[in-house]
């Protein structure tokens, strides 16, 4: 028996809810980020997509949208997010990616939000950063954050990312990295020697992050 979309979303709302809830989470550097915030800037918040599942909880004042790929996976990721008053735009690299990211551009400059991005999604390769954060941060002068996560205890499910779901009162630490200069300054256009340096910019980051945070990452 198959059970209706709607049900098993709402299903999974309150699962993932009730697992956030029993989460010690605790934030490494989080003062950045409410200073950039606190001076109107706007940021661009850079993971890996396996790791997303515990950022979710962490927005609190802040208000976040993120792009959520348009299948029915998407459809459940948006409700989760919506949950934890997180926005989303649906596209993906592959059905409406660029309009996703233009309506997100728009919405930074006009709304005041922060952007959260998977920069490896939404379908791999697995720790392979794409363009999409940059051109948000080119189109907005808004400001690169990675972010690392590790959760202590974690199922990893069988997808090509190795998606992490924390067990309930799993230990997780997020680490957010140093934001970028201004998205202008450090993404001055999008011609493709400019993309390629700020991915492995943005790769070097995030593994540094690691280390230290992550068993087996080492500098």
């Amino acid at each position: 028996m198959h059970l209706p979309p709607s049900l098993t979303s709402s299903v999974l709302v309150r699962l993932y809810s009730a697992i956030c809830a029993t989460l010690r989470i605790r934030e490494e550097n989080r003062a950045e980020v409410d200073a950039v915030h606190a001076r109107g800037e706007r940021l661009i918040f850079c993971l890996w997509h396996d790791e997303l599942f515990s950022l979710i909880p962490v927005s609190r004042h802040l208000r976040v949208v993120s792009i959520v790929s348009p299948s029915r996976d998407g459809d459940m990721l948006e409700r989760i997010l919506a949950s934890k008053n997180v926005g989303a735009v649906r596209g993906s690299s592959t059905r409406g990616g660029v309009r996703a990211l233009l309506s997100l551009a728009r919405m930074m400059k006009n709304e005041q939000v922060h952007a959260c991005i998977t920069v490896d999604g939404p379908a791999g390769p697995r720790h392979k950063t794409k363009e999409g954060a940059f051109f948000l941060a080119n189109r907005t002068n808004a400001r690169i954050m990675p972010v690392r996560i590790h959760v202590r205890h974690a199922l990893r499910l069988p997808t090509w990312d190795k998606f992490q779901v924390p067990l309930p009162f799993s230990r997780v630490v997020i680490r957010f990295g140093h934001a970028w200069d201004e998205g202008m300054k450090e993404v001055p256009d999008i011609e493709e020697s400019t993309i390629s340096r700020a991915r492995e910019r943005l790769e070097r980051e995030l593994h540094e992050l690691a280390v230290g945070l992550i068993p087996g990452e080492e500098a």
